[in-house]
């Protein structure tokens, strides 16, 4: 029984050679030649592993970035509001004061004045803001640059009478219109409750112009003294209570108002 024999190939070129061949019939090449693998065609590198962040690390990571950036902005913003307190207010820095200290004033008071009638006995006191544009022993007449105020004294009479008769005793030629708006709650003349209305009207000044105004009339009495107070103010019906934008001023000098005792 023959052998089969193992087929032989070149070592070269991988063509099988003939039984008992000593040569390569394709490309010479001895037959006991070792065989040699041969180079691939072309080596590229090995690409790097790249790592990918999870999207809860990213996250995080925009979180860390962001808290970071409000704080150096706080920051910045504390440092720039300190810089322009002291550049522009120039406070002088003090000690702290423990024991035995002065009071504190926040905001002082506005400068203010005193009107006393001769002829009644009371004091009208009134601050720096109002201008005196005439007085006598019976009473005074002080503005400012939006309004008026006329403060009289006489001997006592009835409030109700005295108010209407204030009301009608304005000149028709320069008051026209005139209408009361409301009655006053609670009005008074230093610690004496009293009378008082608001009224509208149309002033007619000197060029024969009509300007829209709002006033007030005050009334009160205490013992054998009557005082009325006339109050003029433009009409600002919208933004004003009782639609008088200087009515606090006028209530301030209400409650300054000192009675003779």
């Amino acid at each position: 029984m023959a052998v089969a024999t193992a087929a032989r190939f070149c070592g070269r070129c991988g063509a099988q050679l003939a039984p008992g061949a000593t040569f390569c019939g394709r490309c010479g090449t001895p037959a006991g030649a070792p065989v040699v693998a041969a180079p691939p065609p072309y080596s590229y590198p090995a690409a790097p592993r790249v790592t990918y962040q999870s999207r809860r690390q990213s996250t995080m990571s925009m979180v860390a970035i962001a808290a970071g950036l409000l704080i150096v902005l706080a920051i910045v913003t504390v440092a720039i509001t300190a810089f322009a307190v002291s550049r522009f207010t120039k406070t002088p820095i003090h000690p702290t004061c423990t024991t035995n200290c002065a009071p504190k004033i926040v905001t002082p008071l506005p400068e203010g004045a005193s009107f006393h009638s001769s002829a009644f006995g009371y004091t009208l006191n009134y601050s720096s803001r109002w201008k005196v544009r005439s007085q006598d022993g019976n009473g005074i007449a002080v503005s400012t640059n939006v309004g008026s105020l006329q403060v009289t004294g006489m001997h006592a009479g009835d409030n109700g009478q005295i108010m209407q008769s204030t009301v009608n005793a304005l000149p028709t030629g320069t008051w026209q219109n005139v209408t009361l708006v409301t009655n006053l709650k609670g009005p008074h003349i230093g610690d004496q409750d009293g009378l008082g209305a608001v009224y509208s009207a149309n002033l007619i000044g000197a060029n024969a112009t009509s300007t829209a105004v709002r006033f007030a009339v005050i009334v009160a009495t205490k013992g054998d003294v009557t005082v009325v107070m006339v109050a003029i103010g433009p009409a600002d019906p919208k933004n004003s209570p009782n639609g008088m934008p200087e009515g606090q001023l006028f209530d301030y000098v209400c409650t300054e108002f000192v009675w003779p005792s």
